[in-house]
């Protein structure tokens, strides 16, 4: 063999032989050992007071984030990882940016995941800020976009000469914006998890109409959440919550419930099963979501309505894309 023909065979086994674990530019995409899912299990009780409108099930905490490949910055590229908590990386998760220059024109451009979680994009010149981060799962017997969360929670602007390296995590619930929840605690669409709205009528003892399916005022409503099976990182909690009727509300919001199945359950603390009905914009979206049936007395089923169904694409990062479905209760006729 000729010194040329030895040296396009070593060109070709070196080609070859190259590790399966590393970017084109030779950074390692081992993602190593991460740590133990949260346990999210047992029984918790809230007692919401007359004046009090909504409770986060899972508090203002949200869970840790998974041990990303390290990436360094490349001028004018913005590019990272998407996983799910466990650290298992996510293929086919949707990321785009969008860059203004003066004037307002923007310019947008956007990646998939590829099977190693990872995505890359050239940025496009101006002041750049992320406008999608979604992707979709398998959620009962249909298909949810769910908003990605940054594993730093930052989504600020950035420059786009300097470049950026972001990180993104599917949450089932937690905190996506500190700062944000610090301003609107009962907005549902800073949390990950679902939400649903309890609203009923409260009977008026000033009033001669008072039908006989109103809640007593200070009557306790009782609402249960209880999973019909582990939830998407196998959570596997139970919730109740009990809130007082008063003529000065006539519902509250229960948000943040870890991604999962539940059986509704509703009833007055110590007395009857209440009817549920799912009403407003929410009841008959979809054909999968929400509550099934959509009418009982005592307990149903229930699957989180996804507030949109577009496409990851078009699913705004670190802001939940559960839609608020509202379920009226009321004693039975």
């Amino acid at each position: 063999m000729n010194v040329r023909l030895l040296a396009v065979a070593l060109l070709v086994l070196t080609g070859c032989s190259k590790d399966p674990a590393l970017l084109d530019g030779g950074e390692d995409t081992n993602w190593g050992d991460q740590p133990a899912l949260p346990i999210v299990n047992g029984e918790v009780t809230f007692t919401l007071n007359a004046a009090d409108d909504h409770v986060s099930v899972m508090g203002t905490t949200t869970p840790r984030m998974p041990n990303f490949p390290e990436l360094t910055k490349k001028p004018g590229v913005v590019r990272g990882y998407v996983a799910d908590l466990s650290g298992t990386p996510l293929e086919g998760a949707s990321i785009g940016i969008r860059s203004t220059a003066v004037g307002g024109a923007y310019s947008g451009a956007s990646d998939e995941t590829d099977a190693k979680g990872y995505y890359e994009i050239a940025i496009p010149w101006g002041a750049t800020e992320f406008y999608a981060a979604g992707y979709t799962i398998d959620y009962g017997e249909g298909r949810a976009v769910m908003s990605l969360a940054a594993s730093d929670g930052k989504l600020g602007s950035f420059p786009s000469t300097d470049g950026l390296v972001k990180n993104f995590v599917l949450l089932s619930y937690g905190v996506f914006n500190k700062d944000l929840l610090s301003q609107k605690p009962w907005d549902q669409t800073n949390y990950a998890g679902g939400c649903l709205y309890i609203t009923y009528n409260v009977s008026d003892p000033l009033s001669s109409f008072n039908p006989p399916t109103y809640i007593p005022e200070n009557a306790e409503i009782e609402v249960t959440l209880t999973p019909d099976g582990p939830g998407l990182y196998g959570e596997n909690k139970r919730f109740v919550i009990r809130k007082k009727a008063s003529l000065s509300n006539y519902g509250f919001t229960i948000m943040n419930v870890p991604v999962g199945r539940y059986t509704l359950s509703a009833k007055v603390k110590d007395g009857p099963a209440l009817h549920m009905e799912a009403v407003g914009r929410y009841a008959s979206l979809h054909p999968y979501f929400g509550l099934r049936p959509t009418e009982a007395t005592g307990s149903a089923k229930l699957l989180f309505t996804p507030d949109s169904q577009a496409g990851a694409l078009q699913t705004l990062p670190g802001r939940g894309n559960w839609g608020l479905l509202q379920i009226k209760v009321k004693r039975p006729e």
